[in-house]
């Protein structure tokens, strides 16, 4: 009987020994899945890491940070591409990018990141699905059915700007000791992050008027037309974990806005940009400029009804005249029409005439 209680403590004991250590050993990705660009790529970066490689990275700051932060907290980093690393490039977005490399081949890096995963084309059931594939809609299922694999980067040309690799092949190792008796566990040591403090924008946008930006510069005057009455003012943080305010659609009045868009950085550091705005006043036309004016437009209208008048009386004058001449010779046309009327009735009046005789002189004979 105290045979089985003791085989049953001693179970209970081994149990509760392995919750223990599955909970020490259960690694937290400190990053949030979601970034200003859709999927947040520290978290996928540092996802992937565990995953395939074993190691759970610490919590740095910005994809762009991450090479000197690893480099800080003792890891082993280097600008030769190397297989189980994690590249760092530094000018993909404002904020860097990160990814998991897989492999290395030639000129051709093999990456896990947050833009893919990508097609593997080297899959033979791929390759024959796109071979049959006739039509746009068949390709899309043949590339949504396909296998995923890494994306491919080339590391010259170097289309990003890559910073360097974290190499997680010696990577700081967190220990983990149970006797045979007792279990203890060696904790963790807790890397505490320092909050940024860049309160710097990267760039300012507005719907009406013009600005150079300048990261450095605080101050900026900004002219617009009288019928702008509205502005809209959009801004990006260098630092995602920054916060803005001031940005959005601000009512202008006439002369002088003064509009501030306030950067406050994750540790609480604040700096201020301010933006003079002037809208333009409404131009009066004086009462003396608007008589010159009003005289100077009359003169090309009182010299236009000038041509517009002599213009009919031209044209008055050559249809009575022409009415006239074609009068003068209808008239004409008819008194040689009259003339020739009359010769004919005097032509038959003597032929009458010469008729006549002749009939009497044969009476006579």
């Amino acid at each position: 009987m105290m045979k089985k209680i003791y085989k049953k403590c001693l179970l209970l004991l081994i149990t509760m020994s392995l919750v223990v250590i599955g909970d020490v050993h259960a690694a937290y990705n400190p990053y949030s899945s979601s970034g200003p660009y859709g999927t947040n790529c520290t978290w996928y970066a540092w996802q992937q890491a565990y995953e395939k490689a074993g190691v759970a990275l610490p919590g740095w700051g910005n994809a762009k940070d991450w090479y000197t932060d690893a480099q800080n907290a003792g890891y082993s980093v280097g600008t030769t591409p190397q297989a189980n690393s994690i590249i760092v490039w530094g000018g993909w977005t404002p904020y860097g990018h990160v990814g998991y490399v897989e492999r290395v081949e030639g000129n051709t890096l093999y990456v896990w990141d947050s833009t893919g995963p990508c097609i593997d084309e080297s899959d033979p059931a791929y390759i024959e699905c796109m071979k049959d594939s006739m039509y746009e809609d068949t390709d899309r299922i043949c590339k949504q059915n396909a296998r995923k694999g890494a994306c491919q980067y080339t590391i010259s040309p170097d289309q990003y700007g890559i910073t360097g690799y974290i190499y997680l092949n010696v990577a700081p190792q967190t220990t983990y000791t149970a006797p045979s008796t007792t279990p203890t566990v060696t904790e963790p040591e807790v890397v505490e992050v320092p909050k940024s403090n860049n309160t710097n924008l990267s760039n300012i946008e507005l719907s009406d008027g013009t600005i150079e930006f300048n990261k450095d510069v605080l101050e900026y005057k900004i002219k617009v037309k009288n019928k702008v009455n509205k502005i809209t003012v959009n801004a990006l943080a260098e630092d995602e974990k920054a916060t803005i305010d001031g940005i959005g659609e601000h009512d202008l009045k006439v002369g002088l806005n003064e509009l501030k868009i306030t950067v406050k950085a994750e540790d609480g550091s604040v700096k201020e940009y301010v933006l003079k705005v002037t809208r333009e006043k409404k131009k009066v036309v004086k009462k003396e400029e608007k008589k010159e004016e009003t005289k100077e437009n009359q003169i090309p209208m009182i010299y236009g009804i000038g041509v517009g008048i002599l213009g009919v009386v031209l044209i008055t004058a050559g249809s009575i005249l022409i009415y006239k001449k074609k009068k003068r010779k209808k008239s004409k046309s008819d008194k040689t029409e009259k003339e020739k009327i009359e010769t004919q009735v005097i032509k038959e009046s003597e032929k009458q005439s010469d008729t006549q005789k002749q009939t009497e002189q044969k009476k006579q004979d």
